[in-house]
């Protein structure tokens, strides 16, 4: 395949089809749950994703900053699935609007309402003293009802997209793939890491030369999953370079995160995150080789597993996006729970806990919801 173009077909994306779940691939499914698990987690405060912070050093410190620098993979991993999926798919544009965006956009509509209803029961002043319909549209167009719905408009770009970067990437050839991907770690990670180190943040480049358009993680993630699906599963032993080049970025990360709290002199969300994204790609990709190596069993080998286990993966796999949904809410609702386990266990352990249980309860609760007539096709 070194010099031939990629011409494939595949399924679904992240919001899927509910056409016949035999045909998906379990080892995806999986890493759909694994991933939303990491956005549950991204959203734990200081009893979780920031609990590095509040550790005055030691080993704890550097481990549990590591912990939380290699969770923000989980929106590159949905990415990946999605082209791995999407990307060699034919649809018309007018289909991708009909089937795809229109969808999606309607989705948009309905949670970011649901989650404004919410938002209103639980005030301090009232359902009466803050509902307007006006101030629920006008935040739905131009900012985010809750922070993690920034994705959802993200993923909306990257459907209108969609043509194009099908048309693009089924017509590059291996070296421009590699091209792709090498600018991209060169632009995204390795030139902000020694701008950073050089002029503690001012540009080196001239800011007209600006080549984003093209290593933006809504091109080179499905990109990448569209390009690695389609390669034969790696060998133990490339993987086990994968790994040690992944442990290489996340110690680098949490080196360049130090630097910048000791230079900067102030603890702050936006602070402790600039160099989480920058190198995460290598770890992203090297979770998602490591699961089609153990559980794919296309090739006639993998973990077999259980039909009853299978099973249970492909339901929770297609939830996965309704629990995006209304993970918020869920983790609302079991404060109280995660903090009576904080009481009793380590504080990340009882967090740990506390994101299973919010993904298990939001599962339960889609699959009910997926049970109404029109929201199928939506979650």
């Amino acid at each position: 395949m070194s010099d031939t173009q990629l011409n494939t077909s595949a399924a679904v994306g992240l919001a899927q089809d509910s056409k016949s779940p035999k045909k998906k691939m379990v080892w995806l499914e999986m890493l759909r749950i694994f991933a939303v698990l990491l956005v549950i987690f991204n959203h734990t405060g200081d009893y979780g994703f920031h609990y590095w912070a509040t550790l005055d050093g030691g080993y704890r410190y550097w481990l549990f900053m590591a912990c939380a620098a290699l969770t923000v993979m989980n929106i590159p991993i949905f990415y990946m699935i999605s082209g791995a999926l999407l990307m060699g798919k034919e649809e018309s544009i007018q289909t991708v609007w009909r089937k795809r965006v229109l969808r999606y956009a309607l989705v948009i509509v309905i949670f970011t309402f649901v989650q404004y209803l919410y938002l209103c029961f639980t005030s301090e002043d009232g359902f009466r003293e803050t509902f307007s319909v006006w101030e629920w549209f006008v935040t739905m167009l131009s900012e985010n009802i809750i922070v993690p719905y920034w994705f959802l408009y993200e993923y909306l770009g990257f459907l209108v997209m969609l043509p194009l970067y099908r048309r693009m990437l089924q017509n590059m050839k291996e070296e421009e793939f590699h091209y792709l991907f090498l600018l991209y770690i060169v632009f995204t990670g390795a030139l902000p890491i020694i701008e950073y180190l050089i002029t503690k943040w001012h540009t080196i480049l001239n800011i007209s030369f600006n080549i984003a358009y093209i290593t933006g993680d809504l091109l080179v993630y499905p990109a990448l999953g569209f390009y690695l699906i389609r390669k034969p599963k790696p060998t133990w032993k490339q993987l086990a370079v994968m790994w040690g080049l992944s442990l290489l970025c996340v110690v680098y990360t949490c080196l360049m995160t130090e630097y910048k709290l000791d230079y900067a002199r102030q603890l702050s969300e936006a602070r402790v995150g600039t160099f989480f994204k920058m190198l995460i790609c290598i770890p992203a990709v090297t979770v998602f080789l490591t699961t089609r190596k153990l559980f794919d069993t296309s090739d006639g080998k993998g973990i077999t597993m259980h039909a009853g286990v299978e099973k249970l993966f492909l339901s929770m796999g297609s939830c996965v996006f309704g629990v995006y949904l209304v993970e918020q809410i869920f983790r609302n609702l079991m404060y109280d729970f995660g903090m009576v386990m904080v009481d009793h266990l380590p504080n990340f352990v009882a967090t740990l806990i506390y994101c299973v249980v919010v993904f298990l309860a939001a599962y339960l609760v889609v699959l009910v919801l997926k049970l109404i007539p029109g929201l199928k096709k939506l979650l």
